[in-house]
């Protein structure tokens, strides 16, 4: 059963005056919480508890991204596993900002005493003209996610994680199937170069572009969580390389090629 984590939403975004005078002023706030554009996020911690948060745009940009009084909420009651915003290094579990940016990601904090899988949803989009897109990016892997349809869904040891997952409005890696790019490749000067997994036969295949032949290179497999579980160096001339893997291994790994000309990450689904 998912149990929803109990916080007040009393004051969130109400952006009434306590002047009982001021009417006009109330009125001025009660149409801007009407018309406020607003994102939904839940969040299920390994444990099957759900946090909620709320991200709101002020049309006439009245909040920014950072604090402000009475349209940040503050997270008063953090949970052993638990995911919030992140504003100037404090947790919130409700953001107001400006008019909306595609262009801008807003930082999560994510912390867990529990390893486990974990989800990030989207539960709702209110005022908005039109659909818009929501990403999770994970700065780690380079990797966005859509979450219109499909939940953001990683399994992960328990730790701290500042700075790597983001609320973002757009791909900027610039994917034109969102519902694959968690298997996404970010490459950076890279031609001819070849990541693959043979499930078949369980191996690893690695082949470098011509260019890099002059120069050592160096291998790197992580897990999901971004730890190093294997490190190859690969000799000047040498453009191949094959590993085979065990039988227990995870079901995400994370490839690195890195040499004095060109780098690249992929993302790999093992089975």
């Amino acid at each position: 059963m998912r149990l929803i984590a109990n916080f007040s939403l009393a004051l969130l975004f109400c952006f009434m005056s306590t002047n009982s005078n001021s009417s006009n002023e109330t009125k001025t706030n009660a149409f801007e919480y009407r018309t406020m554009q607003r994102v939904r996020i839940d969040f299920e911690s390994p444990n099957g508890y759900v946090r909620p948060l709320l991200l709101g745009f002020t049309t006439d940009n009245a909040a920014t991204d950072g604090v402000d009084y009475g349209y940040d909420g503050a997270n008063f009651d953090q949970f052993p596993d638990d995911l919030f915003w992140l504003i100037e290094n404090d947790s919130y579990v409700i953001q107001g900002v400006g008019e909306f940016n595609q262009t801008k990601q807003y930082p999560l904090a994510l912390f867990l005493e529990n390893s486990g899988n974990i989800a990030i949803s989207l539960n709702s989009l209110e005022n908005f003209d039109t659909t818009i897109n929501v990403f999770v990016y994970d700065s780690h892997l380079d990797t966005y996610t859509a979450i219109n349809d499909t939940d953001f869904s990683m399994d992960i040891s328990s730790g701290e994680y500042l700075n790597r997952f983001y609320i973002a409005f757009m791909d900027s890696n610039g994917s034109e199937d969102n519902e694959n790019v968690v298997l996404s490749t970010h490459e950076s000067d890279v031609k001819n170069s070849t990541i693959q997994y043979y499930g078949s036969i369980k191996t690893l295949h690695i082949e470098l572009p011509d260019e890099s032949l002059s120069s050592y290179s160096t291998i790197n497999v992580f897990n999901i969580s971004g730890q190093r579980i294997q490190e190859y160096i690969m000799k000047p001339n040498t453009n191949k390389l094959r590993v085979s893997l065990s039988d227990n291994m995870e079901k995400y790994l994370i490839v690195e090629v890195i040499s004095s000309n060109h780098s690249q990450r992929k993302l790999l689904a093992i089975h």
